[in-house]
């Protein structure tokens, strides 16, 4: 009876945990998914696709500006376009999605923290995941990672159910099942991620290595081909030449971080991307390092170590040695992080002061330079670089200007200040340093939405939608610029987008069979198209205005998005 009741009340534990968990996610992730305006870049080029396709546009082929935009494949579109049709067209439902597989990825990561600790482990890994400040920022980013990394984990969950029990063959299947997913979200290393980070582990653990051969599952293996072959053929039935371009141009060419015809990189340096996940990773990243220093050990097995370094090294080192590293491709190791984290904090004692205390005080110099920030502003003075320039975390960061940090310290020194009171509150009662520490890590998350929203218009011209609408019927807006900056008309907007100054060569779509050759303006035919008195809006930087004022004229007093302006010009 005993037995049986300890089995119980383990159970009873998991449900209530992953219950918990549910609650804060719809705290930190779904209910705030509607604040703030989308961005440019890959908010604007995937929420424009799900509207086209809500719009009458065809759900294999989705488009932006009349192209079609064929270098992922569609599920993200769908999702969202059936977000769209139930809540309406708006940033909740853009982000719905998002919200819901960072969910989908801390119920993962809970669940493999409990497989390996029990609840309070899973636990403690899932509020890691969730309340890192990057979970907070990238995972706004409306774009595959969240939906592809939840399918991932859940990936690695089922893999390493098959390994560990004596009867895998469901458990292998499962995660066929979620590894096609992924690869339906985002791409083919939606397989190899899983998989590899599986074979490492297995050649790795003695329990595990008799049992690898289950992880190829007949079943599998065929729902893989069922899910993913067909889009595969059909675009390249409908695209000759498109599959060739995917493998070598794009896939390719961002394992080797060159430029080709349709890729091109500016590459962050790999200490800027180390130094970048100790913030993204933030606090638990400075709790968990000296925590791992002070107390010499970890809770976790040598197999679960086994398989999360494994699953670790999988996605960082390549992103460490080669290609392009974009933030955000990392985030597929995450819940790896929150394990690992998880597992140097789940001792027998609580987290020392002296962990509390160093994120306190990275707190109280935040607070000065909060302070110091809001001493720097001038008024009606504009630094900030322009939004094509701002094409990391690191640069947009540094190139912001004092006219963006007066607005983003004042929500510094309120989160702040809140945050330290409650590590303040932990450090003078150490059993409840962790849930202290949680607490300020979920009042920074609520900040980071927040300073997300503010720095809007620096990203995103949905300020000037509701003057854009007020344009005649298919009347042009012309951007100075590539279409990923400007890519937040697509969703704000219903008017065609002409491109200024770019390469249609660049694009294979456009390149090999003409589609939307018609959007790409020179200088002179843009002035040709200026001088007729067509109606339009102009859109470009601030710093570009006297160059166009040499070419058409003076310009009308204009709107003004952040470093944009933008020119209506009425017939």
């Amino acid at each position: 009876m005993s037995g049986a009741f300890e089995q119980e009340t383990r159970i009873v534990a998991r449900w209530n945990s992953a219950l918990l968990l549910v609650a804060l996610c719809a705290l930190l992730q779904v209910l705030p998914a509607g604040v703030g305006a989308l961005y440019n870049e890959t908010d604007g080029q995937y929420a424009g696709a799900a509207k086209h396709i809500l719009q009458g546009g065809s759900w294999l082929i989705p488009e932006n500006n009349g192209v079609p935009r064929l270098v992922k494949p569609p599920l993200l579109y769908w999702m969202m376009a059936a977000a769209f049709r139930v809540f309406g067209v708006n940033e909740f439902a853009a982000r719905l999605p998002n919200a819901l597989g960072i969910t989908a990825c801390v119920l993962a990561t809970f669940a493999i923290g409990a497989h390996f600790g029990g609840a309070r482990r899973g636990l403690l890994a899932g509020v890691i995941l969730l309340t890192c400040l990057g979970s907070s920022t990238l995972a706004r980013i409306v774009m595959p990672e969240p939906v592809f990394c939840a399918f991932i984990a859940w990936a690695i969950y089922c893999g390493m159910r098959a390994l560990e029990t004596e009867r895998g063959r469901r458990w292998a299947l499962a995660l066929w099942l979620f590894a096609s997913l992924a690869a339906f979200t985002k791409g083919l290393h939606g397989l190899l991620y899983p998989l590899a980070t599986l074979g490492i582990a297995a050649a790795c653990v003695p329990r595990w290595r008799g049992r690898a051969w289950r992880l190829l599952s007949p079943p599998g293996i065929v729902a893989f081909f069922a899910i993913n072959a067909p889009l595969y053929f059909f675009i390249e039935s409908r695209y000759p030449g498109w599959f060739a371009n995917l493998v070598f141009a794009e896939q390719a060419g961002h394992l080797a971080g060159n430029s080709a015809p349709s890729t091109h990189y500016d590459n962050v340096p790999a200490w800027q991307f180390a130094l970048l996940h100790v913030a993204w990773f933030f606090p638990w990243s400075v709790v968990a390092l000296v925590e791992c220093i002070r107390r010499r050990g970890t809770s976790s097995s040598p197999r679960e170590i086994l398989l999360l370094a494994a699953w670790s090294g999988i996605v960082a080192l390549p992103l460490l040695a080669l290609g392009e590293r974009q933030d955000y491709y990392a985030m597929a190791m995450w819940p790896a992080f929150a394990l690992l984290a998880a597992g140097i904090l789940d001792l027998d004692r609580a987290p020392g002061r002296v962990s509390l205390g160093i994120v306190a005080g990275v707190c109280a110099a935040g607070l000065l330079a909060c302070a110091w920030a809001m001493g720097l502003a001038v008024p009606d003075q504009n630094s900030s670089l322009s939004v094509a320039e701002r094409a990391t975390a690191w640069k947009t960061v540094a190139g912001f200007g004092p006219e963006v940090w007066s607005g983003v310290a004042r929500l510094g020194l309120v989160a702040l200040t809140v945050a330290l009171a409650s590590l303040l509150a932990g450090l003078f009662a150490p059993r409840r340093a962790l849930a202290a520490l949680a607490a300020a890590a979920g009042i920074f998350s609520l900040a980071a939405v927040l300073g997300y929203a503010l720095v809007a218009p620096y990203f995103s011209l949905a300020g000037a939608a509701a003057a854009l609408r007020k344009l005649p019927a298919r009347a042009p807006i012309v951007f100075d610029g590539g279409i990923d900056t400007a890519s937040s008309l697509l969703f704000y907007t219903d008017q065609p987008v002409a491109l200024l100054g770019q390469n249609p060569e660049e694009d294979f779509i456009t390149r090999k069979f003409n589609l939307g050759r018609e959007r790409y303006l020179t200088s002179s035919g843009f002035a040709a198209l200026w001088a007729s008195g067509q109606a339009m809006a102009f859109v470009t930087e601030k710093s570009a205005r006297p160059r166009w004022e040499q070419l058409l004229g003076p310009l009308p007093e204009p709107m003004v998005i952040g470093t944009q302006e933008i020119f209506l010009h009425r017939e």
